[in-house]
């Protein structure tokens, strides 16, 4: 009998472009400022738990779903402070660690992931939209090519 193998590619049609975004404020301002310049309508949906080597992280998650251009798009924090794991250590209980939900990018702040089913979007009309922000330092676009913790961004 004939062994099947599954690759997460089998069950993934859905398209998606990834905008990284630096940039200093809270995502609930973030939210709102993306709100007035893209006019769509962010709000809060979860936070997404990653573990990692007996740590945790909570990255919130803004959730905006087009459903007259059937796009989904996603505004997910990058960096979540967590603690080291155990009382015993003050100093990284006092300062805390650094978790990123996509590594290979840590410098980023947030990641934008604009989903489609037919892929029809302009990802450079949306990049210039947000680098009229001010309080936003850089934008661009991830290549995903690049990103060896895709898993994390499916859910």
């Amino acid at each position: 009998m004939g062994v099947f193998k599954l690759q997460l590619e089998d069950f993934n049609t859905t398209k998606f472009e990834l905008i990284a975004i630096h940039t200093t404020i809270e995502v609930t301002k973030l939210a709102f400022l993306l709100n007035k310049k893209l006019h769509s309508r962010f709000h809060y949906f979860d936070a997404i738990e990653k573990k990692e080597k007996k740590r945790k992280g909570s990255f919130e998650r803004y959730f905006f779903d087009d459903e007259e251009n059937e796009i989904c798009w996603n505004l997910l924090q990058n960096k979540s402070i967590i603690n080291g794991g155990g009382f015993d250590d003050v100093f990284l209980n006092q300062f805390g660690q650094i978790m990123h939900l996509i590594p290979e990018f840590n410098k980023a702040d947030y990641i934008l992931k604009i989903e489609t089913e037919d892929g029809f979007f302009d990802i450079n009309e949306i990049l210039q939209k947000i680098s009229k922000i001010k309080t936003i330092t850089l934008s661009y676009k991830i290549d995903k090519t690049k990103i060896k913790t895709i898993s994390n961004l499916i859910f």
